[in-house]
């Protein structure tokens, strides 16, 4: 799990566009949005290929219960208004692919 705080000289409008830019364009389903202040998102489920192939050779149904039960990655960014030339953004990742979103995040908007 990642986090980080980062402070951004433009309108929180803008950041928050911004944010729903960079999340669209890594394939993230949105679970929840509210405008111009949270947004959460949702991509691939976290789990080890290696593990997967040995169950489905070993026992398949394991393989499938091992699937369904891994958590999924995940992103929330919130945006906060600042001061009055900027704003504050905090993301908070789960998962491999959610370290990946943030790591987007936080290049797109520095």
């Amino acid at each position: 799990m990642g986090s980080q705080s980062i402070d951004v000289n433009s309108s929180v409008e803008d950041t928050f566009s911004k944010v729903q830019q960079a999340v669209g364009t890594e394939n993230y389903n949105v679970t929840f949005l509210d405008p111009n202040r949270s947004i959460t998102a949702e991509g691939k489920r976290d789990f080890s290929w290696v593990v997967m192939i040995v169950l489905i050779l070993l026992i398949w149904p394991i393989a499938i219960v091992y699937y369904f039960t891994r958590q999924k990655s995940s992103v929330t960014v919130t945006v906060t208004s600042d001061s009055d030339s900027g704003c504050k953004v905090t993301i908070n990742s789960n998962g491999k692919s959610g370290e990946r979103v943030l790591q987007t995040l936080v290049n797109t908007l520095q």
